[in-house]
């Protein structure tokens, strides 16, 4: 167990496995969730020969609860500052939900000149509903934020049915939160738009979607893609799974992830 401080004296928790000689990918959670979350790829990516790190955002697992620096263009920094005190070189980043979110902030703070990939799993662009933005009439209005914000804890976000196994491995370390005191985070999270930083991209992107998904619809992965430049960057749907890929279809996630990697050496 490790952590590092950042430069608003936060301590953030992490974990690293494998070689740190070897090819980093950061695993960022989404929102309410701790490190293992990826309890399912923590091990096959250090097989494959991967330099693997997880950590907990700020309020989140086992980092410091604080009420400051709730907002995502922080998150971002701590990202940052993680990839700073590790001194990895060229990470992947891969990002479930929020925690794709946060890549992207990152990506507006920092552009993705310093990254060798990315990945993010079922987090559209944007949640609103825009004129230009697929058929015009999908997505939430202003109005709907605050509910979806209230009815988040209660939605379930899976459809395939979870092993025992995972179960109990979500168990062990699956620490309480917060909802009510970090909906805030969550404002922010969704208020987002992200569709102008995919025309920025230069590197290669995988966007994941799951068809079932109660957050997203999975037509926006396409979309996000035509959005993007790099001619290698894909979109990939999971049929009959919701929102966390990862944990519903864990083995299909990590071979798409280890040869989407593979494709761009």
């Amino acid at each position: 167990m490790s952590f590092f401080i950042t430069n608003d004296a936060v301590e953030i928790h992490y974990h690293t496995y494998g070689n740190p000689e070897n090819q980093a990918i950061i695993l960022v959670n989404g929102y309410s969730t701790s490190e293992v979350t990826w309890c399912c790829q923590v091990d096959a990516f250090a097989a494959a020969g991967f330099f693997v790190v997880t950590y907990d955002h700020r309020s989140h697992g086992l980092s410091q609860k604080v009420n400051y620096g709730l907002k995502l263009a922080r998150l971002a920094t701590d990202l940052n500052q993680l990839i700073k005190h590790l001194e990895v070189e060229k990470p992947i980043l891969l990002g479930h939900s929020m925690g794709a979110a946060t890549i992207m902030a990152y990506e507006e703070l920092f552009t993705d000149k310093d990254l060798r990939l990315v990945i993010t799993e079922d987090q559209g662009p944007t949640f609103m509903r825009h004129d230009d933005w697929l058929d015009g009439k999908t997505g939430r209005s202003l109005s709907d934020l605050g509910q979806f914000v209230i009815d988040f804890p209660r939605t379930k976000l899976t459809r395939k049915k979870l092993t025992d196994d995972i179960k109990r491995q979500l168990g062990k370390k699956m620490y309480p939160f917060d909802f009510k005191a970090y909906r805030s985070l969550l404002l922010n999270v969704i208020e987002q738009d992200w569709r102008a930083t995919l025309t920025q991209e230069t590197k290669p992107h995988l966007f994941f979607a799951g068809e079932l998904s109660p957050v997203f619809p999975h037509e926006y992965a396409p979309a996000a893609l035509k959005l993007q430049n790099n001619p290698h960057s894909k979109a990939v749907l999971f049929e009959g799974c919701g929102h966390i890929l990862h944990l519903e279809d864990a083995d299909k996630f990590n071979q798409t992830v280890l040869a989407f990697i593979a494709e761009n050496k």
